[in-house]
């Protein structure tokens, strides 16, 4: 896959210049809010992280605030962004930087990859953008823009190719503001060079494309076929004590680790879901009253297509077996101090309504 320059940074950052959004993490930019905003940006719009980035940089201003911080209060911040994964991993890379670095984000590539859940895009973004590094930074974003300017036909998620890829974008980024053109590239793929619809006659690179060129941009990049949403079935309860507190637990691993939810079961196919949650209730040693169907909610995660069936009982005692500290009362008024995903609120608002 070997090919020559092509020579994009003066026009590419010449458009930047002029086109880049005004984006919160750009306004007096720091180190702490690029890793901040990049990790908040994985997998999730500009648009959406807007105003999670604004609330949480209120609530954890620096590093150390951050790093001093119950892991309620992060999720908490969190909530409803999705991907809790990136909330743990940041509060883990924040205290890892207190404890090893003394309070201060480590400016060199390898030390910031050492960082809890700072992968090699990450990692090579806070390097270029926060400390002008040279290096490439290979996100979707720009795993796109550069297959479609290289005229890349091998599927993007293979390893090997995301590799050549990195190497062919490295050796377009010049040797002063790599920051920036790494932020360019983002911001062609984010706003011009887009999926389904790239808009090749505003792209201040069509001359230089190869696919446009071809008359391929559209149909670039290719990926490899992706594998149906698997469908999952499950039982969850509210149990309401009566004070009106309702018993969360919190998960212990998967997608949604370290959020509170309602005590939860997953369905084999045709179970009934009041058995399985009658089941859970007795195994976390509470007595409840008759279990109330409340009907039905659906979230579509990454992977899975969830059905929840969403029980609702009276617990005629609030005392529950140890839970090591994975386990609470809360009034719904206090179901905002901490992490509770955009799933189980669907559920709550369900059960008691």
């Amino acid at each position: 896959m070997s090919a020559p320059r092509l020579g994009i940074a003066r026009p590419l950052l010449a458009w930047y210049d002029g086109a880049k959004r005004d984006l919160p993490w750009r306004r007096a930019p720091s180190p702490y809010k690029t890793l901040v905003s990049e990790l908040m940006l994985q997998q999730t719009t500009v648009a959406t992280v807007v105003p999670y980035f604004e609330r949480f940089l209120a609530r954890f201003p620096d590093v150390a605030a951050l790093a001093a911080a119950n892991e309620d209060d992060v999720t908490a911040a969190w909530s409803g962004l999705g991907y809790y994964r990136r909330a743990r991993h940041l509060h883990a890379a924040a205290r890892a930087v207190v404890e090893r670095h003394g309070g201060a984000l480590p400016a060199d590539e390898e030390t910031l990859r050492a960082l809890p859940g700072l992968g090699p895009y990450t990692a090579a973004a806070v390097a270029s953008i926060a400390f002008g590094a040279r290096t490439f930074a290979l996100d979707g974003n720009g795993a796109r823009v550069t297959a479609r300017l290289f005229g890349v036909r091998a599927s993007i998620d293979r390893p090997a190719t995301r590799e050549a890829l990195r190497a062919r974008g490295l050796a377009e980024v010049p040797a002063a503001r790599a920051g920036d053109f790494n932020q360019a590239v983002m911001e062609l793929g984010a706003t011009v060079c887009a999926p389904r619809a790239p808009g090749c006659a505003a792209c201040p690179l069509a001359r230089k494309c190869v696919a446009h060129a071809a008359g391929e941009a559209a149909r670039l990049p290719v990926r490899s076929p992706r594998r149906g949403k698997r469908l999952v079935r499950v039982a969850c309860f509210a149990l309401v004590d009566g004070a009106g507190r309702v018993l969360l637990v919190r998960r212990q691993a998967g997608l949604l680790a370290g959020t509170w939810a309602l005590p939860t079961v997953e369905l084999e196919e045709d179970a009934p879901g009041e058995d399985a949650a009658r089941g859970v209730v007795r195994e976390l040693g509470v007595t409840a009253g008759r279990l109330v169907a409340r009907g039905e909610v659906r979230h579509i995660f990454t992977h899975r297509d969830v059905t929840a069936e969403v029980f609702r009982a009276q617990a005629a005692a609030r005392r529950v077996r140890d839970g090591q500290g994975a386990r609470r009362w809360l009034a719904p008024d206090a179901f905002a101090t901490v992490g509770i995903s955009t799933f189980t609120r669907k559920a709550l608002r369900l059960a008691l309504d």
